[in-house]
């Protein structure tokens, strides 16, 4: 029950009432579009939780540089171990 995914109704409404205001919803389609808006919402959310899972399984606190501080040929030669298929 920890794990559990809070979403603030407040900010969540406003950026879709946003989003179908620059869209022209049509009022028949608020209640399809808001639900296609969550699913998009959720989708990224957990994909990009399961990256950062992911680069910490990888990069972990063995090494604590940070990849703003590597340069360009650093960071090359950082991937590159990562990809060895």
């Amino acid at each position: 029950m920890d794990n559990r995914t809070i979403i603030d109704p407040q900010r969540f409404s406003v950026k879709f009432a946003q989003v179908a205001i620059m869209n022209n919803f049509k009022n028949d389609e608020l209640a399809k579009e808001a639900k296609r808006f969550l699913l998009s919402y959720l989708t990224a959310y957990y994909l990009v939780g399961d990256f950062n899972a992911i680069e910490k399984e990888n990069f972990g606190t063995a090494n604590t540089e940070k990849f703003k501080d590597m340069s360009f040929d650093e960071l090359l030669k950082r991937v590159s171990e990562l990809n060895k298929y």
